[in-house]
């Protein structure tokens, strides 16, 4: 078990850790529950320091599969972080959901209305999938083991979505002779997005239709 380091601590008479739980160390201060579960983990206050309250506090709770399903990281006494974590019947993590302290729109400080998801994917016990709103981490293993043989890392539907290019800013990106980006007029750009949003809903216009002819498509 890791013990104090002897060249920072001369003085430490620590040969274990009682019950093989570290209480303390350069960092922080722990604490755990009657079946040796990590249940807090505080900034330590260093020897001769001033106690201000600004102390983080790391609080952690579990299931009755000892399983983490609640997380909290908390400031003078305010929260900074709450996570919480669902598990399929087999005791695997499927899902997390992650709020995070931010400025409302009064300018308050606290918690997003909204949480952050992760979602994770499985074949047996091999992690193949994890995925939320910007991303998509996929694993695949050697047969037969859990040696990673390959992972791919692709942008979600709703990045992508903000990362598309419109029919109109393609054409412009290049349409120059030489391949190179032109500047269209914005009447010109109009009638592209009308097209496009036309055709995406497969109802284009008789208007479009005419327009189209008349440019020779």
């Amino acid at each position: 078990n890791r013990l104090p380091d002897p060249e920072l601590h001369p003085d430490s008479t620590l040969s274990m850790w009682p019950d093989n739980r570290i209480a303390r160390d350069a960092h922080y201060l722990y604490r755990y529950d009657r079946y040796g579960r990590l249940t807090e983990k505080t900034d330590l206050i260093p020897e001769g320091g001033i106690r201000t309250d600004d102390e983080r506090t790391h609080r952690y709770h579990y299931d009755s599969q000892h399983r983490l399903v609640h997380y909290t990281r908390t400031q003078y006494a305010e929260p900074l972080v709450e996570s919480r974590y669902l598990y399929d019947p087999l005791g695997r993590r499927v899902a997390k959901r992650v709020w995070r302290r931010e400025r409302d729109l009064t300018g308050w400080m606290s918690l997003s209305r909204k949480p952050q998801v992760t979602w994770y994917g499985w074949d047996g016990d091999r992690l193949t999938t994890i995925q939320n709103d910007r991303s998509r981490i996929q694993t695949i293993y050697q047969p037969g083991s859990f040696t990673p043989l390959i992972r791919v890392e692709t942008a979600t539907g709703e990045l992508a979505r903000t990362q598309r290019r419109s029919l109109a800013d393609t054409l412009q990106q290049s349409g120059g002779e030489d391949g190179g980006s032109v500047v269209f007029p914005p009447v010109l750009v109009q009638m592209l997005d009308r097209l496009e949003s036309e055709i995406l809903a497969d109802r284009v216009s008789e208007e479009s239709r005419r327009w189209l002819a008349s440019c020779g498509l």
